[in-house]
């Protein structure tokens, strides 16, 4: 499909649908794995479990990432690079409420090949609270750490774990899901139009010219329609356009670097 119905299909690409997970019918085979947070760490006042220092030893690169989706009204520690480009995709996606980075400890069991059992735990990058009130577990990670037999091991037990005992989905997003473009380039235009740089007279002028032209149409379309001028560095049409489609009140064809030829149809079904 080339035409995207959300602002961001990433975690939809990696097997994530809009269905709300169901426990098995058959009872687990190990024994159930528990978290320390309540409702995964998706709560107000919930703080990441675990500290990303601000230097480190290993190869990574710590950032922070502002957001005004988590509880704690603070910006997200990341560890690389990656990550950083995850959250973008998740907080340009109005499918996607509410965030908790490190936001629980997984206590689990894993069965060994001569019928031993050990306990283990993991730390997820993120949970995700989705406006159909469902969550997904987020874990981002370079393809080449995913394919380490220690971390293949375990991938699938996780899954299971959040699946049948929390009712969650478990996804890992490596860049053969985040760096896909031109979606990475519009996820990151998307992210120098929102807030605080809300124009609300632009906005209600962008609204007005949806109006009058109809949709589907397109950016060129509705900026004209809008009467809006650009003076060669902002243009109010086109981030008010931008703002409308993280807000969830449009969406936009991501299968094409965004230009005037870009297509404009309706928000997105949830």
């Amino acid at each position: 499909m080339t035409t995207m119905r959300t602002s961001d299909d990433t975690l939809n690409a990696a097997g994530i649908g809009d269905e709300r997970p169901t426990a098995s019918s058959k009872a687990p085979t190990r024994p159930r794995s528990r978290v320390n947070r309540v409702a995964l760490g998706l709560t107000a006042g919930a703080k990441p479990v675990r500290r990303i220092k601000a230097k480190t030893k290993r190869i990574s690169r710590p950032g922070q990432f502002a957001t005004s989706n988590t509880f704690v009204r603070e910006p997200i520690r990341t560890e690389s690079v990656l990550e950083m480009d995850g959250l973008a995709h998740v907080e340009t996606n109005p499918r996607y409420i509410r965030v908790a980075p490190q936001p629980h400890r997984l206590t689990f069991h894993v069965d060994g090949p001569d019928g031993s059992t050990r306990v283990d735990t993991y730390v997820p990058d993120l949970a995700v609270l989705t406006v159909e009130g469902n969550v997904v577990v987020v874990d981002f990670k370079w393809s080449w750490l995913r394919s380490l037999p220690e971390w293949a091991e375990v991938e699938p037990v996780i899954r299971e774990a959040y699946r049948v005992d929390h009712g969650a989905h478990f996804v890992v997003l490596t860049e053969e899901h985040i760096h896909v473009e031109p979606r990475r380039t519009n996820v990151a235009i998307m992210l120098l139009h929102r807030a605080p740089a809300e124009n609300a007279p632009a906005v209600t002028a962008v609204r007005g010219a949806i109006g009058r032209v109809g949709l589907p149409s397109t950016i060129g379309a509705i900026r004209a329609a809008s009467g809006l001028s650009t003076d060669g560095v902002r243009d109010p049409a086109f981030s008010a356009l931008m703002e409308l489609a993280m807000d969830g009140e449009i969406s936009l064809d991501m299968s094409h670097l965004f230009d005037d030829r870009t297509i404009v149809r309706d928000g997105p079904v949830v």
